[in-house]
């Protein structure tokens, strides 16, 4: 009976034991494992070299004595951490270093910190991402406030994909996650690393995930300020996502690898309601229409098109990525443009005027109203259907016949119309405004070993660089519009459009390199929708060559100017050109093709030197002085800076006499003719009143642009032409070419950062 007691006592009390267990109450027992730990750590990868440290955690999340350190093996970021004994399953891993930047496509220039917390007997592969360091915090409380490391994953899981409207994914562990696996996942994962980076430094990044995180690991959600930021983030990315998605393809293949990225609008929840994906086509889905083509008579009619669709779709972007990118309309501004473009044609029945038409979605079908046709010739145009984050998914092209009247006979080219002149006008202020801040900048490059401006003032997002590169496209657009409107009535401006497109399209290559290159008045619409990739250079260059050898065929021999009236300033004579030329070869190494230019200007006898003023006051030179070629006008006069000697003129003399006999003494002394060089500075000297101090000669040209062209716009294409820039200026090589503004990035899918920046 004692015996029988005694055993019941002790079987009650491992009962009591055990349920002891099952409810929390003793910690569970672990037999050691051996673990081969490898994955990868990705924002973009983190490069060679970067660190990785690895701890044993308890089941409750508390870090544990050993520590294991590694490094990123490649710059793919791979790891290897190799066979270690843990006496627990959970680990924390902690990976610090540099990464490829997907949104910009160039390498960080700051490190960052990613964590993990994961469970080693699920899987030994373990990548560590942005979503694995997002979940770090929330999994940490959860576990903290009783929860096993199981259910704290997994309630983790649910509430951070819902955040990001991705709830698709809340069963597959985010550690698991590539951006190489060219799966959804990996789409999902580049995205919301994406949307986290835009915009942002790597300081700005990391203080952004701390916040995220702190606030995220709460109560499983983002606050309002920080769902607002992210709105705000969506905006800026949603002209971005497919330069990202080039960016990653391209980094892979430098690597050696192939990768594919599937399309990222698919993993942005652009609408808000909950599901991402849903407003853009899947890879397999696309959009029909009964009708892609309508035939309309002279006098318009009414069309109406089923469309078949598994989203819904609109007539304009619903998502604007930059509301600053404005364009002209290829409807207002041609037909606006179309009445009074010349003097004594008023173009009524005019080629330029374009089609004229209503278009509406109702339940499915597209609703097209078109008007009557005021052209002589037949028009073609084209109506876009988009999906919710702005991709084209659909086009019905409209084909209207002209009235087909004649064009009266012009013999002789007639001056600008009213509107001709307001368009003009418009183009003259733009391209003054551009070459005024591009001028700032050389300013900057002149006074930079002495005051270090270069670094302080010239970044992607200063001032200056937006300005002088949003309005010299701003007179570029504009005069295509002019010259598209000419081509289509009269065509009798083209050379006059060739020459002014040589001078913005010049500056452009000078100081950017390769740039996008407008050609034709259609390109408009593509560079508002999606962008225009750069076009190298020295085809640029090439081609305003060419141009600019057609028009010396037909422009005047005259006296040119430009500071008369808008006639004058549109209506070009040959030297213009010639000069125009001249500096295209002196930038291209061409030194007896320049020579003839300028030779060909001095031999004309139009030009002479302005020695009524000291010339160190050139900014304040009139604009019709007996020497300038071509100057531009500033509405706004000049602006100085106080603390330096930088200005801004009103007159820009942008071509001028003693530019002329500088580029000769370039070019003579580049060919080895040293007295006629000598002889041009000479003449220079005496003209101007001023001396030189330097022996060379390069730099006595160098002295003498610096005393008298320092405010025409001309002085940095001088500096890089000659090979003097980065001594002059005291600049690093990637400052030879400018940053390209910030702004064009984000809404210009095929743009790329200029190296450096």
């Amino acid at each position: 009976m004692r015996y029988t007691k005694l055993l019941t006592t002790l079987l009650l009390a491992c009962a009591t034991l055990t349920a002891c267990e099952d409810e929390g109450g003793l910690e569970n027992v672990f037999d050691p494992q051996t673990y081969d730990v490898q994955g990868k750590v990705e924002k973009g990868p983190f490069v060679s070299g970067s660190t990785l440290s690895i701890q044993p955690m308890d089941e409750s999340l508390q870090v544990l004595g050993s520590l294991y350190n590694t490094t990123i093996v490649d710059n793919m970021g791979n790891f290897m951490v190799g066979s270690k004994e843990f006496t627990t399953p959970y680990a924390e891993l902690m990976a610090t270093g540099y990464f490829f930047n997907e949104v910009e496509g160039v390498l960080s220039q700051g490190t960052l910190t990613l964590r993990a917390i994961v469970d080693l007997s699920n899987s030994r592969t373990v990548n560590v991402n942005v979503l694995t360091h997002l979940k770090y915090a929330r999994i940490k409380n959860l576990v903290a406030a009783g929860k096993s490391f199981t259910e704290a994953n997994n309630t983790t899981q649910k509430e951070l994909f819902k955040a990001f409207a991705l709830e698709r994914f809340a069963n597959k562990e985010v550690s698991s996650f590539s951006i190489t696996a060219g799966t959804d996942e990996a789409g999902a994962l580049i995205a919301i690393s994406s949307l986290l980076l835009v915009d942002r430094s790597e300081a700005e990044l990391t203080e952004y995930l701390a916040k995220l995180c702190e606030d995220f690991g709460k109560d499983g959600v983002f606050s309002d300020k920080i769902k607002t930021q992210i709105e705000e983030d969506k905006l800026k990315l949603v002209d971005r996502l497919p330069n990202i998605k080039e960016n990653i393809i391209e980094r892979y293949k430098d690597l050696g690898i192939e990768v594919t990225v599937k399309d990222l609008s698919n993993y942005i929840d652009w609408n808000n309601d909950g599901v991402a994906g849903n407003e853009t086509l899947k890879e397999i889905e696309n959009v029909t229409l009964d009708l892609t083509t309508i035939e309309v008579p002279n006098e318009g009619g009414s069309y109406t098109i089923t469309i078949t669709s598994p989203i819904t779709v609109y007539l304009t972007p619903q998502l604007e990525g930059d509301p600053n990118n404005d364009m002209p309309s290829s409807n207002t501004d041609v037909n606006y443009i179309a009445q009074g473009l010349y003097e004594g044609y008023d173009g009524t029945v005019s080629d330029n005027n374009g089609i004229s038409y209503q278009a509406e979605i109702i339940d499915k079908t597209l609703n097209i109203t078109v008007g009557e046709l005021l052209s002589n010739s037949d028009k073609s145009t084209a109506i876009m259907l988009y999906d919710y984050a702005g991709n084209i998914v659909a086009t019905v092209t409209i084909n209207q016949a002209g009235k087909g009247l004649d064009v009266p006979d012009i013999t002789t080219t007639p001056l600008l119309g009213e509107t001709g002149k307001q368009v003009v006008s418009a183009i003259a202020l733009k391209l003054a405004t551009g070459l005024s801040q591009y001028n700032l900048i050389e300013q900057y490059y002149a006074y930079n070993k002495e005051l270090d401006l270069v670094h302080k003032e010239v970044s992607p997002t200063a001032y200056c660089i937006a300005n002088a590169w949003s309005e010299l496209y701003g007179a570029g657009t504009t005069l295509l519009t002019l010259r598209n409107a000419d081509e289509n009535s009269l065509n009798v401006y083209a050379d006059y459009c060739n020459t002014l497109s040589a001078i913005i399209y010049s500056n452009l290559v000078y100081g950017w390199g390769d740039v996008p290159y407008i050609r034709k008045y259609y390109e408009l619409e593509d560079l508002k929708t999606s962008g225009l990739p750069r076009t190298d250079a020295n085809e640029i260059l090439a081609e305003l060559e060419n141009n600019l050898r057609d028009a010396l065929e037909r422009l005047p021999e005259k006296r040119n100017e430009s500071a008369k009236d808008i006639n004058g300033f549109f209506f070009v004579s040959k030297d213009v050109a010639r000069a125009l030329l001249a500096n295209i070869y002196l930038y291209t190494s061409r030194y007896h093709e320049a020579e003839q230019m300028l030779r060909e200007i001095i031999a004309g006898g139009f030009y002479k030197f302005e020695t009524s003023a000291p010339y160190e006051n050139l900014n304040r030179i009139n604009a019709t002085s007996s020497e300038v070629i071509f100057a531009l006008l500033l509405e706004n006069g000049m602006a100085t800076r106080s603390d330096i000697t930088i200005e801004q003129p009103q007159v820009i003399p942008y071509l001028t006499l003693t530019d002329v006999m500088l580029s000769l003494a370039e070019c003579d002394y580049m060919l080895g003719k040293q007295a006629e060089a000598t002889e041009y500075i000479a003449q220079v000297k005496s003209a101007k009143g001023i001396t030189t101090s330097e022996d060379n000669m390069l730099q006595q040209i160098k002295s003498l642009r610096e005393q008298t062209l320092l405010y025409s716009g001309t002085y940095f294409a001088f500096l890089k032409r000659t090979g003097l820039a980065k001594d002059v200026c005291g600049i690093e090589d990637y400052r030879l070419l400018l940053p390209i503004p910030l702004r064009e990035l984000e809404v210009n899918m095929y743009l790329m950062q200029n190296p450096g920046y």
